[in-house]
């Protein structure tokens, strides 16, 4: 089993529960994030502490050919003059799947919800 993590309050949590309520599970789970080269510096402090907490190093990803924002840039484009369906392919969805080959899991759990659009949207996505 694989499980993705953003590094986020909600994600962090989960790894919890997982340690505590099941830890054969969670001694067989790969521990998976994406860095999209466009990360708060804190966020690299959070994944850090996840690791040291739980002992477990997360498998993770970057642009592919990328290793700093600048290659980046120089293979895609500005992230601010992307489209964002390009941005989000090249920076998270490549190298999300490449991840999950290259842990070899079968099984992935994500934390995800549904966007809540508000205002017309949402009486366009709802039909009233």
């Amino acid at each position: 089993m694989a499980f993705a993590s953003a590094w986020l309050a909600t994600d962090n949590a989960i790894v919890a529960l997982f340690k505590q309520a099941t830890p054969s599970v969670f001694e067989g789970m790969s521990l998976v994030g994406v860095d999209t080269l466009h990360l708060f510096p804190t966020t690299y402090e959070v994944q850090a502490a996840v690791e040291a907490q739980y002992g477990k190093d997360a498998h993770v990803t970057k642009p592919l050919g990328c290793e700093t924002t600048e290659d980046f840039t120089a293979t895609y484009g500005h992230c601010e003059e992307l489209h964002h369906g390009d941005f989000d392919m090249h920076s998270k969805v490549e190298p999300f799947k490449r991840a999950l080959g290259e842990v070899g899991r079968e099984i992935l759990v994500t934390v995800s919800r549904r966007p809540r659009p508000r205002g017309p949207r949402a009486r366009i996505m709802h039909g009233f």
